[in-house]
């Protein structure tokens, strides 16, 4: 009688993934309504950054533009935009990304090479697109190639993966290329999270930690010598670690977060009445925008926000699991992690867990980059919840797999 006990091994996401050229019947797929709970993550999101962007700048933006509602009104262009992109995204056949892959590779690394010969420098970073009175970041689609890049990578090698000069090096070649052009802009903080995913994805693969490791490892010392090379950067490392040694200069912006979380108590001042924004607390409405919701909504509105990046990741893992291509599954783990890691560094830096770095709250944020990229994420994975494989009576309706 045949056992249908798998095999035990190491972990991958592709455990239990049907291949091509299997000898098992290949199941029906059956096409759904995606993930409503999805949705409703996002919406929620966006709804809570619109109230707070209009509470965090509405008087920063009366003062420099005698327009208190100038970035509310901006803010929902971009919604506007991101929400086309998350139909388009959500809509469009999958296989398309994979056989537009090399022209897409093509497209960001003349976007990346542009912003350094022709982008806008904005606070010492040359880092922006002007598009008329609009500045985009490349470095943000960059985040969505990279995903949807080794998404298809990984599942074209397969188990090939775990083979170094085979596998693992022309991936890691994509990815140092397009890290690289993003740290020279320079952007330590997005370089740092496409490192980051990157070996997440590839390490969820099936790629070996016997090589992951070591790669590792090689690029600790090249990140301190980064910061160590910069006294902007090195003096934010030393703000982290003690911001009252410098209170009215480098360690003003943290301690200025303190005060607005700390006086935010559980409930909050109420909305619209923080004090910390009120040219205190330098980007209130964009990178520190999280302070402001903790002084004005309290420990029930930064638990709130932490939850809901929670279930958003919990959500997308669920929806990873319930496909059985390795494309599609990850496609959704990629763009899961894209949207949340970004959130839990960027409340670690609002509340001293982490150094300062320039990352806006997704959905949450001021912002037309990141909005508009992250929605189209979004999108990605809303797709792949559309497709699981025929419903099984052991399966609750998300999940997908084989029973056993």
């Amino acid at each position: 009688m045949r056992s249908n006990k798998r095999k035990s091994g190491r972990f991958s996401l592709f455990s239990g993934v049907k291949r091509t050229g299997s000898s098992r019947p290949k199941k029906r797929v059956a096409f759904r309504q995606g993930d409503g709970g999805l949705v409703l993550i996002i919406l929620v999101l966006l709804l809570l950054g619109i109230i707070m962007v209009y509470s965090a700048s509405g008087i920063l933006a009366e003062k420099r533009y005698q327009d208190s509602t100038r970035f509310l009104k901006k803010q929902f262009v971009w919604i506007g935009f991101g929400a086309i992109l998350f139909f388009v995204s959500s809509k469009l056949p999958l296989k398309w990304l994979r056989a537009w892959i090399i022209p897409m590779l093509c497209c960001i690394i003349t976007l990346l090479g542009a912003v350094l010969i022709f982008g806008v420098e904005i606070n010492g970073s040359q880092r922006w697109l002007q598009i008329g009175s609009l500045a985009f970041q490349s470095s943000e689609a960059a985040k969505l190639f990279i995903v949807i890049y080794l998404a298809h990578y990984i599942s074209k090698k397969g188990k090939r993966i775990r083979d170094f000069s085979d596998g693992l090096a022309p991936a890691l070649a994509v990815i140092g290329v397009v890290a690289g052009l993003i740290l020279v802009e320079p952007d330590f903080g997005t370089t740092a999270m496409i490192v980051i995913i990157s070996f997440l994805l590839l390490f969820l693969g099936g790629a070996s930690l016997f090589h992951l490791l070591p790669i590792a490892s090689l690029t600790v010392p090249f990140f301190i010598y980064w910061v160590m090379k910069a006294p902007y950067r090195l003096q934010r490392v030393k703000t982290f670690l003690n911001p009252w040694q410098d209170p009215s200069s480098s360690g003003f912006q943290m301690i200025q977060s303190y005060l607005a979380l700390g006086s935010g108590g559980l409930v909050g001042t109420g909305l619209g009445e923080g004090r910390q924004k009120l040219f205190f607390l330098p980007e209130p409405h964009t990178d520190f925008i999280f302070a402001v919701i903790g002084e004005e909504l309290g420990m029930f509105g930064t638990v709130s926000i932490l939850f809901l990046f929670v279930l958003l990741l919990w959500k997308g893992t669920k929806i990873a699991l319930s496909v059985d291509d390795p494309f599609t599954r990850m496609l959704a783990i990629g763009t899961t992690l894209m949207m949340t890691l970004p959130a839990l560094i960027n409340m670690g830096v609002v509340t001293g867990l982490l150094p300062t770095k320039g990352l806006p709250l997704p959905f949450v944020s001021y912002g037309g980059s990141s909005l508009l990229v992250n929605s189209t994420a979004a999108g990605f994975l809303y797709n792949v919840s559309r497709f699981s494989q025929a419903p099984s009576k052991s399966r609750s309706r998300y999940l997908g797999g084989r029973k056993g």
